[in-house]
């Protein structure tokens, strides 16, 4: 069981927010506490009950970079995540290198957020921008396609793809639904203007993506 400590000022709406996207028998994901600052935190949180914290970016009256720096602190070894409706690639660089495992938008959807998580615990960084994949097929030419633009969900579908799974094998290993795998595929298809999954593949390999 993954246990999530949250750090919110709308705590009452987030909270209610998780509870509502994870169950805890069938994601094995949890909320084993929470609070509205990171001072409350540091003066509460029992560490031998957080595998993973997750941060707001802005919290009132507060400095971000102070709060994760004070977090790491005082919870050293402790994964945080930062989850946010800021979309600065700036706040984004920063936090990475104040130690943030990852660097996740509001606008995540469920599958991609329990993907994050789920790498987040073992050490792993995921960013999530908002930008869609439609936009990146007309900024192919002149810039690259960025990975953290292309969501943790659908890259790890691709990755698997290479790895020779079909689709229901795939769908089995990452927990979704078949129809839901090959619904990402086409979806990815169609954004990237090629009939088959070999050509999704060469595009974002090309990029370094996969």
């Amino acid at each position: 069981m993954i246990r999530l400590y949250v750090i919110e000022d709308h705590i009452t709406l987030t909270i209610s927010g998780f509870k509502y996207l994870f169950r805890s028998k069938r994601d094995g994901i949890t909320i084993s506490g929470y609070s509205g600052s990171v001072e409350e935190t540091i003066k509460s949180a029992d560490p031998e009950n957080v595998d993973l914290f997750i941060l707001d970016l802005h919290i009132p009256g507060t400095y971000p970079i102070d709060n994760i720096r004070n977090l790491r602190q005082h919870f050293p070894g402790k994964p945080v995540v930062i989850y946010t409706g800021e979309l600065s690639v700036s706040w984004r660089k920063k936090m990475i290198e104040e130690g943030a495992i990852s660097y996740i938008t509001k606008d995540t959807q469920r599958e991609e957020l329990k993907l994050v998580i789920l790498k987040a615990v073992k050490g792993e960084t995921v960013s999530i921008g908002k930008q869609r994949l439609t936009d990146l097929k007309e900024q192919e030419e002149d810039n690259p396609v960025e990975s953290e633009l292309i969501p943790p969900i659908n890259r790890e579908i691709l990755r698997l793809l290479t790895e020779g799974l079909n689709h229901k094998e795939i769908a089995k290993e990452i927990g979704l639904s078949r129809s839901k795998v090959e619904n990402i595929l086409k979806e990815m298809r169609d954004n990237f203007h090629v009939k088959s999954n070999l050509n999704l593949i060469k595009i974002l390999s090309k990029a370094d993506i996969i």
